[in-house]
């Protein structure tokens, strides 16, 4: 039976937000801090606000202290009292789970509903065919028309945006429960995701008895894949000998117990003459990054972090893989069971019968993922698109350009600078007085590409700091006092902002930068001067 549309219900706010992940969430909370007169519509296809929290697998916890991540108006950790006495930790050390995080998001969205600045529809889907193709109008007030629907097409919506579309999807973490292997498996080999792992051990059932005497293959050397191998030695006590990695790249790791953050590996990078390898060579030595073996160079650069205890737990599976990207887990002769890798790479026979053998599939794409680093985030007048300004974790990079976005609406960014910039790059709209403030936002601030520039985010910050206000106190003091920024929440951290400017400035060659890149940090280092030392 087929299901009919109804007509189109008309809505009206000034922020159409679509997503209701950890990104678009950050970024409401301090838009709403800075503008609470604000009326926002948030549209997500899930049932609960979260992203892929909400289908993210049970034993799945923070990658990062819980201290920067999440809201800016909103502890996740908890309170620091209660945490040290009855937990017994420090709250630095808190990495909240799954149920902790949907927890506390579905308790944010439900307040701002309560207070009449958030409606939140949830099962819901953005039209973006027709908001993006220019289906959408604009009325006589310069008012922009969007749509969107229930997922299962009885509700239909326009709404009518004042101020801003906020596309929170991009770069969308793909997780394996949403993502098959992409590759044949015989139908009598056992595939298993992370959330079926965990769904059948949390019973203690006889089948998830039975499911301990199994050997363990697990396909993926991220972040998944090492949580898999820490949850199989650490919770279920499984012996690391009963444990193989099967992993196609090796990868850098950032340690969470050495004396650094993203933020200093650009120093590194710059003295090793942008030099990857060299670089992270030299942050090893001094105790930032680390690797799962020292006989293997890693080839990839998504700095996944670690705990000493966890790096230790995956150094205990001496049965590891190297031979390249899995292509195919076939039966042999049998019982035996065999991954393949491709043509110029000799398959592996599993070290156990296929009966006997549990494929754990960790090797989804993971976070970051349908990034386009040339879409900008102040994409036109009526449109932005969230994604990374500096380095993970990303929760303030969303706070960030809330504030921007707020700071353009009170009217008090410094537009006479951001002309002066532009004109340095030799924009040609200025000379004709044609270039908007949204103009000037969408050239001066790019995203980060962590594959391609880790300088970006440090001149990104000196940017921020320099057009924030007239003042570059301004937005110093606010980052001082946002909970989702190191210089809040790590004691004695510094932004170092003007010694990145001038790093970068005597490595403009080696980077990559041009003549008027390098006149333009020169400005913004000169209008920064009131943070040297900070």
């Amino acid at each position: 039976m087929s299901v009919t549309t109804k007509p189109e219900k008309l809505l009206e706010c000034d922020y159409l937000v679509v997503g209701a992940g950890a990104a678009p969430l950050a970024f409401i909370d301090t838009l709403l801090t800075e503008l609470p007169e604000s009326k926002i519509i948030l549209i997500d296809k899930k049932e609960i606000p979260g992203g892929h929290w909400v289908d993210a697998y049970g034993f799945v916890h923070l990658h990062q202290p819980s201290l920067v991540y999440g809201l800016a108006s909103k502890q996740l950790e908890g309170n620091w009292l209660k945490l040290m006495l009855s937990k017994f930790m420090f709250p630095w050390k808190h990495r909240a789970n799954k149920d902790e995080i949907l927890t506390y998001f579905g308790k944010f969205v439900s307040e701002k509903v309560i207070s009449q600045q958030v409606d939140f529809y949830p099962s819901s889907i953005y039209d973006f065919e027709k908001g993006e193709n220019g289906s959408h109008f604009s009325d006589v007030d310069g008012h922009s028309f969007h749509y969107f629907s229930s997922v299962d097409g009885t509700l239909s919506y326009k709404v009518k945006v004042n101020e801003k579309l906020i596309d929170g999807t991009q770069g969308a973490c793909i997780i394996p429960h949403d993502s098959p292997l992409q590759f044949p498996v015989d139908e009598d080999a056992r595939v298993m995701t992370p959330n079926q792992i965990y769904d059948a051990f949390e019973g203690e059932s006889e089948e998830s008895k039975l499911l301990l005497q199994n050997k363990f293959v697990v396909i993926g050397a991220g972040k998944t894949g090492m949580d898999c191998i820490i949850y199989l030695q650490r919770t279920k006590k499984v012996d690391p000998a009963d444990i193989a990695w099967v992993i196609s790249n090796d990868v850098w790791m950032t340690n969470l117990g050495g004396a650094g953050t993203f933020w200093d590996f650009p120093k590194y990078l710059a003295n090793c003459d942008n030099d990857m390898q060299k670089a992270a060579l030299a942050a090893e030595e001094k105790g930032l990054f680390v690797r799962l073996d020292k006989k293997f160079m890693p080839t990839k650069f998504r700095f996944p972090l670690i705990l000493p205890d966890e790096l230790k737990l995956l150094r205990n599976v001496e049965t590891v893989i190297r031979r390249g990207r899995a292509t195919a887990i076939v039966r042999k002769n049998n019982s035996d069971v065999r991954v393949e890798f491709g043509s110029g790479n000799s398959p592996w026979t599993a070290f156990a019968p296929i009966e006997k053998c549990v494929f754990i599939h960790a090797s989804s794409p993971g976070p970051f993922n349908d990034i386009d680093p040339e879409t900008p985030f102040f994409t036109n007048s009526k449109k932005m698109t969230l994604n990374q300004l500096f380095f993970p974790p990303m929760s303030y990079s969303m706070s960030t350009l809330a504030k921007i976005e707020a700071t353009r609406r009170k009217g008090t960014l410094d537009i006479d600078f951001m002309k002066q910039l532009a004109l340095t790059w030799g924009e040609e709209k200025l000379e004709q007085n044609e270039c908007t403030e949204n103009d000037l936002l969408k050239m001066l601030l790019l995203p980060t590409d962590l594959t391609k520039n880790l300088f970006q985010p440090l001149i990104v910050q000196a940017i921020v700091f320099a057009i924030l206000d007239r003042d570059p106190m301004v937005a110093i003091n606010w980052m001082k006092q946002n909970r989702l920024s190191f210089l809040c929440t790590l004691p004695g951290f510094k932004c170092e902002t003007c010694d990145h400017v001038r790093l970068i400035c005597s490595k403009a060659k080696s980077i990559g930068l041009s003549e008027s890149d390098v006149r333009m940090l020169e400005m913004v280092g000169e209008k920064i001067k009131p943070l040297e030392g900070m």
